[in-house]
C-alpha cells in the first residue's frame, strides 16, 4: 500500500514539474516573443476573422438598406420619371442631332463620348479601389484586436496553468501523507492540458468556439475554482472534504485525511 502511495506521490511531483515547465516556457516565450502567439495560433485568428468581417457585412447590409432604402427607391423613381419624360419630348430630334454630329470623322463629338465612357470605366477603378482599401483596413484592425485578445488569453490561460501545476506539487512536498488526495487536482488538470491540446492538434473549428465564446470566463472561473477548492482542502482542511468524497466512490477501500 505504502508502495503504491509512493508512486502515486512520485507521479504526482513528475506531473507538476512537467505542467509548470510547459505552460512556464509557453507563458514565457508569449512575453519575450509578441509574435508568438500569433504563429502559433493563426488559424484561430483567421477563424476570427473571418466571423468578424462576415457580421461586420451583414450588419452593415441590414442598417444601410432599412435606413436607405425608402431614400434610394424614392430617389430612383423621380429620376427614372425625369428620364423618361425629357426621353418622350427631345428623343427625335436629339438622335438627328448625334448622328449627323458622329458622322463626321473630325467632329469633337467623338472624342467627348472616348472621354466620358473612359471617365465612367475610371470612376468604377476608382470605386473598386477605395472599397478594397476599405476591406483591407477593415481586415487589418480585426487582425489586430484578434491576436492582442487571443495573446492576452494564452497568456492568462499558460500563466494560471503554470501556477496550479506548481501549487500541485507543492502540495505533494508539504503534504507527504496526500498522494490519493491529490489526485481529483490531477485529474481536472491532466483533462483540461488535454482538452486542450486535442482540440488544437484535430478540431480548431471547435477551439475557436470554445476560445471567443461568451461563455468562455464562466468555464475558466469554473474550472480554477474546482482545482483551487481541491488545493485549499488539501493544504488547509487535511482533505477532509476530498477524503469524503473519494470515500464514498471507493466502496470498502478507505482513504484517511492527511
Amino acid at each position: 500500500m505504502s508502495a503504491n502511495l509512493s508512486t502515486i506521490r512520485t507521479f504526482l511531483l513528475i506531473l507538476s514539474a512537467v505542467g509548470s515547465s510547459l505552460f512556464g516556457l509557453m507563458f514565457a516565450a508569449s512575453a519575450l516573443n509578441p509574435g508568438y502567439v500569433e504563429k502559433v495560433a493563426k488559424e484561430l485568428i483567421r477563424l476570427q476573422i473571418e466571423k468578424k468581417i462576415h457580421e461586420k457585412v451583414e450588419s452593415l447590409d441590414a442598417a444601410f438598406l432599412s435606413s436607405r432604402a425608402a431614400d434610394w427607391i424614392k430617389k430612383y423613381s423621380d429620376e427614372i420619371a425625369l428620364a423618361k419624360r425629357e426621353l418622350n419630348e427631345k428623343l427625335p430630334e436629339k438622335i438627328a442631332a448625334v448622328i449627323a454630329e458622329m458622322q463626321n470623322l473630325d467632329c469633337e463629338c467623338r472624342k467627348k463620348v472616348e472621354g466620358k465612357v473612359r471617365a465612367i470605366f475610371e470612376q468604377r477603378i476608382s470605386n473598386a479601389a477605395e472599397m478594397q482599401e476599405r476591406l483591407t483596413t477593415l481586415i487589418r484592425t480585426q487582425y489586430m484586436e484578434t491576436a492582442g485578445k487571443l495573446t492576452l488569453e494564452f497568456r492568462i490561460f499558460t500563466g494560471t496553468n503554470a501556477v496550479v501545476f506548481l501549487l500541485l506539487g507543492l502540495a505533494a512536498l508539504f503534504r507527504r501523507n496526500a498522494s490519493l488526495h491529490l489526485l481529483p487536482v490531477a485529474v481536472v488538470l491532466l483533462v483540461a492540458a488535454l482538452l486542450v491540446g486535442y482540440l488544437y492538434l484535430f478540431n480548431q473549428n471547435w477551439l475557436h468556439t470554445v476560445v471567443f465564446g461568451d461563455y468562455m470566463g464562466f468555464a475558466f472561473v469554473g474550472y480554477l475554482a474546482v482545482v483551487f477548492a481541491f488545493l485549499c482542502d488539501v493544504l488547509f482542511n487535511r482533505a477532509r472534504i476530498t477524503t469524503g468524497l473519494l470515500n464514498s466512490v471507493g466502496g470498502s477501500f478507505q482513504v484517511m485525511p492527511c
